[in-house]
């Protein structure tokens, strides 16, 4: 009889079995699939499910020299560059530019993906590539759909993790710059970044000079420095959400009626950020086929999921993106059957707000800060004991 937890093993033995070109062509299809159905979803109802009014919105009113940027219905809440950003797309009919950002999203994290699985393990990639993909659709289901930024973010910092494990510093600074003008909540990766890879922090400081000056190449010098000013306005208040609409750490306990006071939030995300930074730079001493890079991104992401205070459900596809190239690895190169259940039941129950009701309903606000609250503590037992977070290649 077959034990629950041999399933991983027996599927991973089942998956390497096939050519690997085949498998590499097995997963583009289904990255394929699934842009192709969210396109016509999209197109079809381009205003149902979506945040993207107020990327257009800002960016209408950019080009416009308007003001209210920061004053919409939600709120945008991200630099000014952001709305520069989505201009190509907001340039076209919406019918149009809705769909094709979420295929380009899409793209991008496919993409970050395959180049993760070639470095883990350039004779089984096809086969990472695909069962990743398998695990990280699902948890990206809701993001897509709505167009949030966290989704070329999760694909950004995998990239980047890419890059500073090829020791490529400006290519590395470029993707952390660019996710920056993104979402500000990328000050966190930065900072990490820098502190454990000081040859980055060169064309970061240069990088991050040329993001904040490229606005002035706006016409209006003034409409520049009010935005940036309502900028930072937004930040602020946005730092104490008045709803409980998110989904961190303070969240978790919200959702049983524990509200945490402000100031132990505050002191709490401090104290972990110390942390986080001391299990950077534990990182670096240990000695394992999981680059110091990944796991440094990978602390970056867990902090900002648990301490973010404007956290969303569909924030978690970052570690996701991270999760799922791990379970493929223990699966189908490690063959840690452990790992690999647990990883994969990570990675399922990351796409929880994607199951309907009842789970969805049950689940919403708590479940996934619970479950990475659990991962996170496993990393850091694993780093500060020097252990590898993935094991060494059973043959």
């Amino acid at each position: 009889m077959v034990a629950w937890r041999d399933l991983p093993g027996i599927a991973g033995g089942f998956l390497v079995a096939f050519p690997q070109v085949k498998m590499w062509k097995a997963g583009i299809f289904l990255w394929v699939v699934f842009a192709l159905v969210l396109a016509g979803i999209v197109a079809a109802q381009p205003d149902r499910r979506t945040v993207t009014p107020e990327y257009r919105g800002a960016a209408e009113k950019w080009w416009a020299s308007e003001p209210g940027i920061y004053k919409g219905k939600s709120g945008f809440l991200y630099l000014p560059q952001a709305a520069v950003l989505y201009t190509p797309f907001a340039a076209l009919p919406k019918r149009v530019g809705e769909p094709l950002w979420r295929v380009a999203v899409l793209s991008l994290l496919a993409a970050a993906i395959a180049g993760i699985c070639k470095r883990l393990s350039p004779e089984k990639s096809g086969s990472l590539f695909f069962l990743a993909t398998l695990l990280v659709i699902p948890a990206s289901l809701s993001c897509a759909r709505n167009g949030q930024n966290n989704l070329p973010l999760a694909a950004i910092y995998l990239l980047t993790a890419t890059a500073l494990a090829e020791k490529r510093w400006n290519l590395s600074a470029f993707f952390l710059v660019l996710s920056l003008a993104l979402k500000p909540i990328s000050l966190v990766p930065i900072l990490l970044v820098a502190a454990t890879f000081p040859a980055t922090i060169l064309p970061l400081g240069i990088g991050m000079v040329l993001l904040f000056a490229s606005a002035f190449l706006h016409p209006s010098p003034a409409y520049v420095f009010e935005q940036y000013k309502e900028f930072g306005e937004s930040l602020l208040r946005s730092g104490r959400p008045a709803k409980h609409d998110f989904c961190d750490f303070a969240g978790m306990f919200r959702t049983f009626g524990i509200l945490l006071p402000p100031a132990f939030q505050i002191l709490l995300r401090a104290a972990f950020a110390g942390f986080a930074l001391w299990l950077a730079r534990r990182v670096l001493t240990i000695k394992n086929g999981w680059d110091p890079a990944y796991s440094i991104l990978l602390l970056a992401v867990t902090y900002l999921m648990l301490f973010n205070p404007r956290t969303e459900s569909n924030s978690y596809v970052m570690l996701a993106a991270f999760a799922s190239p791990i379970a493929a690895y223990a699966a189908l190169v490690a063959k840690n059957k452990k790992l690999a259940l647990w990883t994969v039941l990570l990675c399922l129950a990351l796409a929880s707000d994607n199951a309907g009701w009842p789970i969805f309903p049950l689940t919403n606000l708590w479940f996934k800060a619970l479950v990475t609250s659990a991962f996170g503590v496993w990393v850091a037992l694993k780093i500060s004991r020097r252990a590898p977070l993935l094991p060494p290649i059973q043959t």
